[in-house]
């Protein structure tokens, strides 16, 4: 039973941490790169808007969101502790519905691009006609994550891949093979990574300086990598536990603590300084136009 009191214990912080913390700071990171923006330059872009009064109108709705996935978390849990009780419960249907939170626990963010999009529709015809200007400066890997972040996705995609070879030669009832375990993970890094890229590729908010989006960048690639860390890990431990045969009733617990740390990671991406890559020789480098 062990099993089931870790995960009745860890559940409740992943509701605080991805519901309640990350919110107050994502939206402490966002009123400070407002802020940053001069009111002149606001009068510019959106004459006759009040775009301190229409961000606060997404706070509020931000807040509620988040306030409606907490209310179904605590719902949640307590429908948890009544079903673990129940001598036929089933841990798979609990890994489930623990999957199916927290995949709901991102859906606010959601909220965040339709804002965006929708105040731009809104007002675009208010916007100035003007060219897109770019700052020549090469980017690399670097300025967004750390060599040692990079470094440790590569050796836990290694260590799966051997891993998933290793089971190959002891396999055990339901194993799909090494090929079909690895290329699901490898896609959902491709889906995940096609995202990235739209979003880095997208045309930039007028109201976001370029600091504010290369930290945007770097919290979306940070923690983009850290999914290729924690994934793979996660894999080769629920494969493990069914080669050990340990049982199924440590499904929920591994999956709150896959989606938990994701977000303490996340939390600490979003409260980090900015990166100074060029004192490692790492990072970007300006680009040279010829004499």
């Amino acid at each position: 039973m062990i099993e089931v009191y870790l995960f009745l214990a860890i559940f409740p912080v992943q509701i605080l941490g991805m519901s309640v913390l990350y919110p107050v700071l994502l939206t402490r990171l966002i009123r400070a790169g407002l802020r940053n923006i001069p009111t002149e330059r606001l009068a510019e872009l959106y004459p006759g808007v009040d775009v301190g009064e229409a961000h606060e109108r997404f706070f509020a709705r931000y807040r509620v969101a988040n306030a409606v996935v907490v209310v179904l978390g605590v719902l949640l849990l307590a429908w948890f502790i009544g079903y673990v009780q129940r001598p036929d419960w089933g841990a798979g249907s609990a890994g489930w519905m623990v999957f199916a939170y927290c995949m709901l626990q991102n859906a606010p963010i959601l909220l965040i691009s339709w804002f965006t999009t929708r105040f731009e529709k809104v007002h675009r015809r208010f916007l100035p006609d003007s060219k897109r200007k770019a700052i020549l400066r090469r980017r690399g890997l670097f300025d967004f994550v750390s060599p040692v972040t990079v470094l440790l996705a590569v050796l836990a995609n290694l260590q799966f891949v051997a891993f998933m070879f290793y089971v190959e030669r002891h396999p055990f009832p339901g194993f799909g093979g090494p090929f079909l375990n690895i290329g699901l993970v490898w896609l959902t890094y491709l889906l995940l990574g096609a995202f990235l890229y739209a979003f880095w590729r997208r045309k930039k908010d007028p109201l976001q300086t370029h600091a504010d989006r290369m930290r945007m960048i770097r919290v979306l690639a940070t923690a983009y990598t850290w999914v290729c860390i924690i994934g793979p890990i996660s894999a080769s431990l629920t494969v493990a536990r069914k080669l050990v045969d340990l049982g199924q009733a440590w499904s929920p617990f591994l999956g709150t603590a896959f989606f938990l740390i994701l977000t303490l990671f996340n939390l600490r991406t979003i409260t980090a300084p900015p990166r100074q890559p060029e004192a490692n020789g790492l990072g970007s480098s300006p680009v040279r136009s010829g004499a």
